[in-house]
């Protein structure tokens, strides 16, 4: 089995950070788009910002790049952080680190390194994070025909909104040693706070709910039962697991797993997860959500 881990994610979710974490923890190779970026522009004489606006008119640039990840195949002890390197190296262990937007807007405007990302506020740094998104993933669908926004496509989904970059090392690790072992992996560890109610607190009953975390308290939380969630423009919506998403929460958990359907598979006949969803949500169920569990969201859902 090779010996690979391609990571890609969130602006802002601290990939460099973790791929050089586990750069010195494994003593891997590390190759990375900026990297690959440097030497070709070194090549063409030009910084890394001159090449960037060179091969918006230059498709040969994009596919050089392209063709050095596809190269990478046959390698062995590496570490990849790139945003299609999991496409271009479907043997790796695929990690994909996700992150809460208002967490990315401002890791993005603290880092001085990021130069052609400046953002006047949090809220426009938030809204511009979700359009880039969404234009590199239609320009992906057309170039290769790969869906990125499914996040079935990765082994291993860990949200680094709230633990440290050693903690998110830490559990691709424990992760990858597992899919070493078994050559299989699909696990996602998300902050409760950042799951959002499809349902009415009221629908379920302040009484029951009341119980149900009691129970969980006295127990503890079952790891090994996974909410069912559904990932729509940067957003995770509960579908099955609201009643142990607020024990999470009331209990201080930061990381819960998570078992995600795709948005546009069909939820009833001619109607997808994602129509459904953002057809019936409205602010009143987060309000509701946020008193019963005693906390506030950083951002309520952009449609």
């Amino acid at each position: 089995m090779a010996k690979i881990i391609s990571i890609t994610g969130d602006l802002g979710s601290g990939k460099s950070t973790v791929s050089n974490l586990l750069y010195k923890r494994l003593g891997y190779d590390y190759i990375y788009t900026g990297k690959i970026q440097r030497d070709i522009a070194g090549r063409y004489n030009m910084t890394t910002l001159e090449l960037n606006k060179y091969s918006e008119i230059h498709p040969e640039i994009d596919e050089e790049i392209d063709a050095t990840f596809k190269s990478l195949n046959e390698a062995a002890h590496l570490i990849v952080d790139s945003r299609l390197s999991w496409f271009f190296i479907p043997k790796s262990f695929k990690v994909y680190l996700k992150t809460n937007l208002i967490i990315s807007a401002n890791r993005i405007l603290d880092d001085n390194l990021r130069e052609t990302e400046r953002y006047s506020s949090k809220e426009e740094a938030a809204n511009m994070i979700i359009a880039r998104k969404t234009s590199e993933n239609k320009r992906y669908r057309e170039l290769y025909g790969v869906d990125c926004s499914n996040l079935s496509n990765f082994d291993l989904i860990v949200d680094t909104s709230f633990i440290t970059p050693e903690r998110v090392a830490e559990i691709i690790l424990t992760e990858y040693n597992l899919w070493l072992e078994s050559g299989t992996c699909y696990k996602s560890f998300v902050s409760p706070t950042n799951l959002y109610p499809t349902q009415s607190i009221r629908d379920f009953g302040y009484e029951y709910f009341k119980n149900i975390q009691d129970n969980m308290k006295m127990n503890g939380y079952d790891m090994d039962f996974p909410i069912i969630a559904v990932h729509i423009n940067s957003f995770d919506y509960i579908l099955d697991g609201h009643k142990r998403t607020s024990s999470a929460i009331k209990n201080g958990i930061d990381l819960i797993p998570v078992t995600y359907k795709n948005g546009n598979s069909f939820f009833t006949k001619g109607l997808t997860y994602k129509e459904n969803i953002l057809n019936s949500i409205k602010p009143s169920l987060f309000y509701d959500w946020e008193d019963f569990n005693s906390f506030n969201y950083l951002i309520y859902p952009i449609k």
